[in-house]
């Protein structure tokens, strides 16, 4: 919709980069990495709202914002913006994009510490279109990180891996929801381990 502004709101979850930071001083239980990915300390849940508005037939300019649930041990909120280009026909295309991010739990998860993450990510969307109204994609990432601790911690963290994508449009009208899902491996200082991503959004 290369003339209308795109509107997602959703649910989105994923690592916890700071877990290994947070579990050398203390602050959380023992880190298990791979032995239990979905262990709450470790991966979370957020809300995650954002708007596409198109600069021209191909380029795009894109602002997020993110907040997780009440009630989660380490609650956080952030924004992201960035850009994407897209490359190709209707059908089959490429769509690259970067983007900025930043985040904290402003002191108010149940941690002594307060926690902020800043980084960049890098991702390329291959797309095809089956039908009117559908999309897939595959989604390759990168991502780097400085993960604040304080007082007294900062760790430069990895996130690297693939998701796929599902849009299906309702009908003639605008409304589309979005299904994702893939694997990344995470990398905080020395420390490493797998971690599942997965996505729904509504959008209009």
């Amino acid at each position: 919709m290369p003339d209308e502004n795109f509107f997602q709101l959703g649910l989105r979850a994923g690592p916890r980069l700071n877990a290994p930071q947070l579990s050398a001083r203390g602050e959380n239980s023992t880190f298990q990495g791979d032995a239990k990915p979905f262990v709450a300390n470790q991966w979370g849940i957020g809300l995650d709202g954002s708007v596409t508005v198109p600069v021209d037939d191909r380029l795009s300019w894109h602002l997020g914002v993110q907040g997780e649930f009440v009630g989660l041990p380490v609650p956080g909120y952030g924004v992201y913006t960035g850009v994407s280009y897209y490359l190709g026909s209707e059908r089959l295309g490429l769509s690259p994009a970067l983007s900025v991010r930043g985040a904290s739990d402003f002191g108010l998860g149940n941690n002594a510490s307060t926690s902020s993450l800043f980084g960049v990510e890098a991702t390329c969307a291959f797309t095809v279109q089956p039908e009117p109204g559908m999309s897939l994609g595959l989604v390759p990432f990168f991502s780097v990180q400085q993960s604040l601790v304080n007082p007294g911690s900062q760790v430069t963290t990895h996130f690297y891996g693939a998701a796929v994508a599902a849009q299906v449009r309702f009908g003639e009208s605008r409304t589309k929801v979005e299904l994702s899902g893939g694997f990344g491996r995470a990398q905080s200082g020395d420390t490493r381990w797998n971690a599942p991503v997965v996505g729904i959004r509504g959008g209009r």
